[in-house]
């Protein structure tokens, strides 16, 4: 495990375990921590919990999944993971309902909170009448779609109740909450 005392750009490519010096020693120094390795990368200091992570939890270690970054800054104290806000998280996916005219998509790794939802609808029923969340959690998400087919009585045509819409394809657009979303 290498101890990167004096590095300011950090770019981890092969092991899983890295450690930063003693946040007391170097008060407001700051560090990026880039993971292009294949594995999430474990950063580790002195103290029982050297991190304080992107909601405030202070913690032991600090993970870095594979293709992400974060930039670190010493209080003095702890190590403070500072977000950049043109860094923020970001999910999108396609998914197509099933019988029930549901679709979830997870969030892997998971968002620290709920995060912001956008979606859009593909499909060729002309009778959709909604696709909406029906539950949201920091790690996934789920819609559900119906439509309400028509019926013609007496060259009337009235609406029935709706119904799952299944085979839809939907598309879903997740963002960490905060400011500039």
């Amino acid at each position: 495990m290498p101890l990167h005392d004096t590095d300011g750009y950090i770019v981890e490519t092969a092991t899983a375990a890295e450690s930063l010096p003693d946040p007391t020693t170097v008060n407001g120094r700051t560090h990026r921590l880039v993971n292009t390795g294949t594995v999430t990368a474990v950063w580790s200091s002195t103290g029982a919990t050297p991190f304080t992570d992107g909601t405030g939890t202070n913690v032991a270690t600090l993970s870095i999944s594979r293709g992400s970054y974060a930039n670190v800054q010493s209080d003095g104290t702890r190590w403070i993971v500072k977000f950049d806000p043109e860094s923020r998280r970001v999910f999108a996916g396609t998914g197509v309902t099933d019988g029930s005219g549901n679709v979830t998509f997870t969030f892997t790794p998971a968002f620290p909170s709920a995060p912001v939802i956008t979606h859009v609808v593909q499909t060729g029923t002309t009778d959709l009448t909604e696709c909406r969340v029906s539950a949201l959690s920091a790690t996934s998400v789920t819609f559900n779609a119906r439509r309400s087919p028509s019926v013609v009585i007496l060259g009337i045509s009235v609406l029935q109740v709706p119904i799952p819409a299944s085979g839809v394809t939907v598309h879903c657009h997740a963002v960490l909450a905060g400011q500039g979303v």
